[in-house]
């Protein structure tokens, strides 16, 4: 009987901290920014965005924003080859892509950057 008032409790400490965890806790989301996707576009031409950082990028949908989800959606297309031209080819020297694949993200991100110089600084819903 000693031992299972002890073993209640923790028990019971343990169940109240999971229901708090659970009712205040957030869900993980990924919410990228204009300038974070900048940033990850800009790395990689310059050999300082990680593999795991740009799959993630391309793998999930962002549906906070459908101006960054296009320039997603033309990376992967880039990455893949869905645009009518071959997958951009596997980079030497930390370099993601090859050239031609630096040349096509590099398109890209002039449209990011022409994007962020275009939008405006609130916007209304």
């Amino acid at each position: 009987m000693l031992e299972f008032i002890p073993v209640f409790v923790f028990t019971l400490i343990l169940l109240v901290l999971l229901v708090v965890f659970m009712r205040f806790g957030r869900l993980p989301t990924y919410r990228p920014s204009r300038d974070e996707v900048r940033a990850l576009l800009a790395g990689v031409l310059e050999r300082t965005t990680s593999v795991e950082a740009w799959e993630l990028f391309l793998g999930l949908p962002i549906s906070h924003d459908p101006e960054l989800e296009a320039i997603r959606r033309r990376c992967l297309a880039i990455h893949e080859g869905l645009d009518g031209e071959r997958a951009a080819g596997t980079g030497l020297d930390g370099y993601l892509y090859d050239r031609a694949g630096r040349a096509r993200i590099a398109e890209v991100l002039e449209q990011l950057d022409e994007l962020i110089r275009t939008s405006p600084i609130t916007k209304e819903f």
